[in-house]
């Protein structure tokens, strides 16, 4: 296994939060934090400690002194690894210091928090899951679906990922916390309201049934507001958002056991059936692009009563071929 070219260490990532880094490390930060939901917390982390120390007041017991000379000391270790580490200003301003006392008092809190509220691995496999957090939200998960949680919230947030998958959440109202889910490239905060999210290969799309709902793209901090109705979706290799209006209910079949539409057009509920049964359906003539359909479908273990239901309806059939499933 190749050793990584550069190490990410906690003066970096300090010098990142107090914009005194070039572009190119910037870049760097930005690709080593989409590699994995991990280091995507890792950061987060960060920058809540941070923000939360600008209004942070009294004796917080620490010396400031040994507090920088622990930080420096994690850059030397990096070196003797013989690890190559992006070079950084060695000279700190008083913003820079107090940085470093912050970040070693929080790093002592989530060692603290790591052994005294250990974090839950909620996951799905076959089945759909449903599960009651610490603060009365309560979250569904869709077949192979994975969210990481507290066992308890604490602090002045609610922090949880959503690594894989996808999942509705009902949270609960708190005004005074704010509850956040991170995901491969984007952020979503929210007080109290409910929403899907969907989080698979790259993208990630929020669909908001109640409330609002705040998404931070993570790769130029871009920011959108939902409301009731409005869907996101973030392109990861553009980086960019999409906003429209939602106009069906077919992300809510995990949770309704039944597919419910109204003068769909049928790619769409191909592009549905396809992924909800991992099925190859494709539409054989582009004159049955134009084609709609009504109706209101019970959940099965196979898509073959749907498919037959859709010939019926629409006057079409469904050949098999080589692994295909073509409408003609």
């Amino acid at each position: 296994m190749n050793e990584p070219l550069h190490i990410i260490t906690d003066d970096l990532l300090i010098s990142y939060l107090l914009n005194e880094v070039s572009a190119e490390q910037i870049q760097l930060i930005e690709e080593w934090r989409t590699q994995n939901a991990e280091n995507q917390r890792r950061l987060e982390q960060f920058r809540l400690i941070w923000d939360g120390s600008k209004n942070f007041k009294g004796d917080t017991g620490i010396d400031a002194h040994a507090s920088l000379q622990k930080v420096k000391q994690r850059a030397a270790d990096a070196k003797e690894q013989r690890a190559k580490v992006v070079p950084i200003r060695n000279k700190y301003t008083w913003l820079k210091i107090a940085a470093a006392i912050f970040l070693i008092a929080g790093c002592g809190w989530i060692w603290f928090v790591k052994f005294a509220n250990p974090e839950v691995r909620f996951e799905s496999q076959a089945g759909v899951k449903i599960d009651t957090l610490s603060d009365g939200s309560i979250v569904t998960l869709n077949k192979f679906t994975r969210l990481d949680h507290p066992e308890k919230f604490s602090g002045n947030q609610r922090l949880v990922s959503l690594v894989k998958g996808e999942a509705f959440f009902n949270i609960a109202h708190n005004k005074t916390k704010p509850f956040i889910i991170t995901t491969g490239i984007a952020t979503i905060k929210v007080v109290g309201t409910s929403f899907n999210v969907k989080n698979k290969n790259g993208w990630v799309e929020v669909i908001v049934e109640t409330g609002v709902v705040q998404v931070t793209n993570g790769l130029d901090k871009t920011r959108v507001i939902l409301k009731s109705g409005d869907v996101a979706s973030l392109n990861p290799g553009t980086g960019g958002f999409i906003k429209f209006r939602n106009k069906d209910n077919l992300y809510t079949y995990y949770r309704s056991n039944e597919l419910s539409f109204k003068n769909i057009p049928l790619p769409r509920l191909v592009a549905a059936l396809n992924e909800i049964y991992g099925t190859n359906i494709i539409i054989g003539r582009k004159e049955l692009n134009n084609l709609q359909m009504t109706g209101n479908l019970k959940m099965m273990d196979d898509p073959e009563t749907i498919l037959k239901i859709i010939e019926l309806t629409l006057n079409i059939t469904a050949e098999k071929q080589q692994g295909k499933i073509i409408l003609k």
